[in-house]
């Protein structure tokens, strides 16, 4: 079937056709992690100009200067006054992955898309900022394997004094 400019092209909904392009997708990022999997599909409806899908994420807990609790996006989240250095930027994706999970290990990868997500620039080695991250002498991450972290409970303490930041509650997906 050929179209011209004169013929009008049925734009409907084809639920069969979206459900066999859906398997070929997932037949394709099956065996990527759930970050590159997302990023994939973002950037393809960017490619195809279309606005991206966002990830289905609920907002961050975390408490206003003021003390009201309230929910922000990313951006609020981000928009911070006072000068920030790379390093800052990198304890606040944690704050905001804490804010998220609660106390649950997170990757470099992680945080890295965190940053992205939200337009900062985080150093090159956060092997060597999160390791020298302390507070009174005490660490605010803990190793949990290669390339993986948790704040410690001196870390949890720090985003709630420095950024009012709670522990969010959601399951991590694995």
């Amino acid at each position: 079937m050929s179209t011209n400019a004169h013929d009008t092209v049925d734009t409907s909904p084809d639920p069969a056709k979206a459900g066999k392009l859906a398997q070929q997708i997932v037949s394709i990022l099956i065996n990527e992690d759930l970050i590159t999997r997302q990023r994939a599909v973002q950037a393809a409806m960017t490619l195809l100009g279309d606005a991206p899908v966002q990830p289905n994420v609920g907002p961050p807990h975390y408490t206003k200067e003021d003390g009201s609790g309230d929910s922000h996006d990313l951006a609020s989240f981000f928009n911070r006054d006072g000068e920030m250095k790379p390093a800052d930027y990198a304890y606040l994706c944690a704050a905001y992955h804490f804010s998220q999970f609660g106390g649950v290990p997170f990757s470099f990868i992680e945080i890295r898309a965190i940053a992205a997500d939200a337009g900062v620039v985080i150093p090159d080695r956060l092997d060597m900022t999160f390791s020298q991250a302390t507070k009174k002498g005490k660490k605010l991450f803990q190793s949990t394997g290669k390339g993986s972290l948790k704040p410690t409970a001196a870390g949890g303490l720090e985003f709630g004094e420095r950024w009012g930041v709670r522990p969010g509650k959601k399951a991590k997906a694995p």
